[in-house]
């Protein structure tokens, strides 16, 4: 079957079509407003977000339940994580431990994709 896969569930086979590879950047154009994230997937326990910044910048916020990736697709990111200053260019990643203040610095801008923790199953 070309473009099929089968599947196996709860003692079932099943059939479910291949969906099409999608663009980040394409799919960050859509989002209706900067800093409103969209839960793209899921992966155990986890949201994978996709985020447009404007050059705002966000407040300081601290989880003390789960760590926080973000993964900078396209643009520029200043981060701040108790007073220590972190620059990611386009393709770089940082994971902020868990319990650690941190904000975005104004004048960050382009395609963030954020990998935390689903609050309901923590």
């Amino acid at each position: 079957m070309p473009g099929n896969f089968l599947y196996y569930v709860s003692g079932m086979i099943q059939s479910e079509a291949i969906l099409h590879a999608k663009s980040l950047i394409n799919e960050t154009s859509s989002l209706p407003e900067a800093w409103k994230s969209r839960i793209i997937s899921t992966v155990g326990q986890a949201n994978i977000k996709l985020i447009r910044m404007d050059q705002r910048g966000i407040a300081a916020e601290r989880h003390e339940d789960f760590a926080e990736a973000l993964i900078l697709i396209e643009g520029k990111l200043q981060l701040e994580i108790e007073d220590h200053l972190i620059d990611m260019a386009s393709g770089d990643y940082y994971v902020i431990p868990r319990g650690k203040t941190h904000r975005v610095l104004p004048g960050s801008y382009g395609t963030l994709l954020l990998i935390d923790a689903d609050p309901a199953i923590s």
